[in-house]
């Protein structure tokens, strides 16, 4: 998963015609943090990561499932019955937790699990 993560971070920057050190400056860190970050190099900062979304307006569900159709989670109260999405991912026990939080943030949803 991670690698895919990646991929996608360099495919983002590429779309945006920025360069690392271009990139790094707006995310207000080195060229060299930013490398390592963007080549899995260094274990991967959620910081850098949740800075490098804010940067080029990314959502972090968006860059974590890119290519896949996701839902953003702002426009589920606003739909209609016939555009319902259902999203399934496998995740270990141990990891569950702390994804959900990744992708869903603090934000007051009812996630039911399937136990």
């Amino acid at each position: 998963m991670k690698e895919k993560i990646l991929k996608n971070v360099r495919m983002f920057r590429e779309q945006a015609n920025l360069s690392q050190e271009q990139l790094a400056d707006e995310m207000k860190i080195t060229q060299s943090k930013y490398a390592r970050f963007e080549c899995g190099k260094s274990k991967t900062d959620l910081e850098v990561l949740l800075s490098f979304c804010k940067t080029l307006n990314k959502s972090l569900l968006e860059v974590i499932t890119y290519p896949e159709i996701y839902v953003n989670v702002s426009d589920v109260y606003n739909y209609k019955e016939e555009d319902r999405v259902s999203v399934a991912i496998e995740l270990k026990k141990d990891k569950r937790e702390e994804v959900l939080k990744l992708i869903f943030g603090d934000n007051n949803l009812e996630v039911f699990k399937n136990e």
